[in-house]
């Protein structure tokens, strides 16, 4: 029985043809959209409604806390929150907070505790939802 030997050079060749192509192929697919971020923005259009007992970081003014992966809300008032996407506008970095202001990691724009730009390179704000305070509930609805 013959065997079917490929030779060293002919194995690495092949190999690194391999890679390219995969390469490629990957580089042409947006994975951002291939992945499921959360189902909390998965349902846009919806509204997400949370229990503020579930978040103590809310309880006072300036508390602020992650409902999802990619959705911080942060108590202005005693009566008024508001809940923005940290996805940076410019390249869709995760921006930090460090409780007054955001800013991307990535290229150091930096945004208000509003969402606004205060430096670029970003042009757009980061994008904000619409929230109902219910203090009879204590429960804060985000409309997506």
């Amino acid at each position: 029985m013959e065997e079917n030997k490929i030779g060293r050079r002919e194995f690495l060749s092949k190999g690194f043809k391999g890679i390219v192509i995969g390469s490629l192929a990957l580089s042409s697919l947006d994975i951002v959209k291939l992945v499921a971020r959360d189902k909390f923005e998965e349902s846009e259009g919806t509204a997400k409604t949370i229990n503020l007992s579930d978040y103590p970081e809310l309880a006072s003014v300036g508390g602020y806390a992650f409902v999802s992966k990619n959705v911080i809300v942060i108590r202005v008032s005693r009566s008024k929150f508001i809940a923005l996407n940290n996805i940076c506008t410019h390249k869709k970095c995760d921006v930090d907070y460090d409780g007054s202001s955001f800013e991307c990691p990535c290229h150091g724009s930096t945004y208000d505790k509003y969402g606004k730009v205060t430096s670029g390179p970003a042009t757009k704000n980061l994008k904000s939802y619409k929230t109902t305070y219910n203090p009879d509930e204590d429960t804060l609805t985000i409309n997506m």
